[in-house]
């Protein structure tokens, strides 16, 4: 029992801090709407779908502090009272994941209700983009997004900045102790959506606690393995 056991631990996936696990869907789909955990693509804003796109970015750690509109606190939000804000100290391990709504469609397009879990706590959301000539959030973190993807910094569209700030049909939700996020958002006139969510982890290539349990688990399996072939013997 116990050697099953630990086979089963040894071909487990070492668990790491910081990324979405899964995406699921409620609301209307007469329109196209979903929403899917995708591999990056080469543009986000080439990444045109009615229904939402999400994909993990990058981890490690904060090369620079960062300011964020909401801070992951538990709780209903929107793009008016989009909550307490937050600064993220350099060094501050990280993992991020980008939340798109690009529908493409010349006119008002209600998205429905994604549900996103992560594998750890969310302690910042990125919801601002260019106002006023000033760079927001999202633009100031495209830094942090995934290599190879190119992102819509400096986009300057005064009725659409990609960011949700100001705009109260943008909805989301932080619940499960702060490790899962509804988003509720609605895309106007070929206009897009985005966040990008900070969660809390591990420097890259450093496991969480989990997974040194699995392999501490597993060196006691191999211990206790060469014991037995030397007591047969």
């Amino acid at each position: 029992m116990v050697s099953a056991a630990a086979l089963t631990l040894l071909c487990a996936t070492p668990t790491f801090a910081g990324f979405a696990t899964s995406v699921s869907y409620s609301g209307p789909t007469g329109s196209g709407q979903g929403a899917s955990l995708v591999s990056p693509p080469a543009s986000a804003l080439g990444d045109v779908n009615t229904a939402y796109q999400v994909w993990n970015e990058s981890s490690g750690t904060l090369a620079s502090s960062v300011t964020l509109e909401n801070n992951g606190a538990v709780g209903s939000y929107s793009g008016v009272s989009p909550g307490t804000s937050t600064t993220l100290g350099a060094g501050t391990a990280y993992g991020t994941t980008f939340v798109q709504l690009n529908p493409g469609v010349n006119a008002t397009f209600h998205a429905g209700e994604a549900i996103i879990q992560f594998s750890s706590k969310i302690i910042g959301i990125a919801l601002s983009g260019m106002t006023g000539g000033v760079p927001g959030s999202l633009d100031k973190t495209d830094i942090y997004g995934a290599p190879g993807t190119v992102y819509p910094t400096g986009y300057n569209n005064p009725n659409n900045n990609r960011g949700i700030i100001g705009k109260n049909n943008q909805t989301f939700t932080i619940t499960n102790g702060g490790t899962e996020l509804e988003v509720n958002l609605t895309a106007n006139f070929d206009g897009f959506k985005e966040l990008r969510v900070f969660t809390s982890g591990s420097a890259t290539g450093v496991p969480e606690p989990a997974s040194i349990a699995i392999w501490s688990l597993a060196g006691t399996f191999f211990a206790g393995r060469g014991w037995w072939r030397r007591r047969q013997r």
